[in-house]
């Protein structure tokens, strides 16, 4: 399945960050959807953060600035060192705000979400929410990322979603989920959600003219056109995992961790499920990415000052 837009993280890969632990719970839902657990290296019954922060380190790029001003700025005639990207990404993190500060974009929940919206779902970046932010048109405020799908062709039809992403990372899973669907209401409640992201001078800014003209179709396909577009949504859910490491031997705990995470998700899944149905949005696509912590509100906070430091 091609994309209309490149992939923007780079070539990194999450693979060596995260293991993926399967198990057998779907949503039931009619349309493509994802429902996936994952977690960090364990050492001494404890996850551990240091490649997740450097994997941090190398995205950071990408993930505040447009394929445009990447290009740019790693233009040999620009004048910028290149490896001096990531400190100007990280500067303008820390004029929105503070590390672990919801909404401007600092927050870890948000910037994983588009990380695995990237690499798992193979959505590509719109926006991230730096980018949202700094729009001057207030569209898609209620998102913490927007990303486009490409679905294939249909019956003749060639298939796009717009993404939108949202993220909560709370020390109970059941109350990052809540979260997580106000945060889809909001955004769902955002009326004509695809003439307003076409109609922002960010996304022109964003994309070189041949290009801007293929994603404006993507999104919104003009009338009699080949092209089917739908919204989804991208979710990504951090909790405390609620294992104590004291108890258990080392490998009595890694034994016992996907053990809980398989309970915690056949727990939840129907949960989810439901929240889907009774607010009415079982038309569109769902894509969860689940990743416990040690403790997650002390986590998510103490990563971001580490990298924004």
């Amino acid at each position: 399945m091609s994309s209309l837009i490149g992939k923007t993280v780079p070539g990194t890969g999450m693979d060596s960050i995260f293991k993926e632990v399967h198990h057998n719970e779907k949503l039931g839902l009619r349309n493509p959807e994802q429902l996936r657990l994952f977690h960090l290296n364990v050492s001494n019954n404890r996850f551990v953060f240091k490649s997740l922060e450097d994997y941090l380190t190398d995205i950071i790029s990408e993930y505040v600035f447009s394929r445009v001003q990447v290009q740019k700025l790693t233009d040999p005639k620009s004048g910028v060192n290149p490896r001096s990207i990531g400190l100007k990404a990280l500067r303008i993190m820390k004029k929105n705000g503070v590390a672990d500060q919801k909404g401007t974009g600092n927050e870890l929940g948000e910037i994983l979400l588009y990380a695995f919206l990237e690499e798992k779902l193979g959505a590509y970046k719109l926006f991230s929410k730096v980018e949202l932010n700094s729009a001057t048109t207030p569209f898609g405020k209620e998102s913490d990322s927007i990303h486009l799908l490409s679905l294939g062709d249909v019956s003749g039809m060639t298939c796009y979603q717009t993404v939108f992403g949202t993220s909560n990372i709370k020390g109970k899973i059941r109350t990052a989920i809540d979260n997580a669907f106000e945060a889809i209401v909001r955004i769902e409640n955002e009326t004509s959600e695809g003439i307003r992201i076409v109609s922002s001078s960010t996304l022109e800014e964003s994309f070189e003219p041949d290009m801007l003209k293929e994603v404006i179709r993507a999104i919104v396909p003009k009338p009699g056109s080949s092209v089917v577009s739908d919204n989804a949504y991208g979710v990504f859910l951090g909790y405390s995992l609620g294992l104590d490491p004291s108890t258990r031997s080392n490998m009595e705990f890694l034994q016992a961790l996907d053990k809980k995470m398989e309970s915690d998700i056949k727990h939840h899944a129907g949960y989810i499920a439901d929240k889907i149905k009774i607010l009415g949005l079982d038309s569109h696509s769902f894509y969860f990415y689940i990743v416990p912590f040690n403790d997650a509100e002390v986590d998510k906070k103490q990563i971001m000052e580490n990298l924004m430091m």
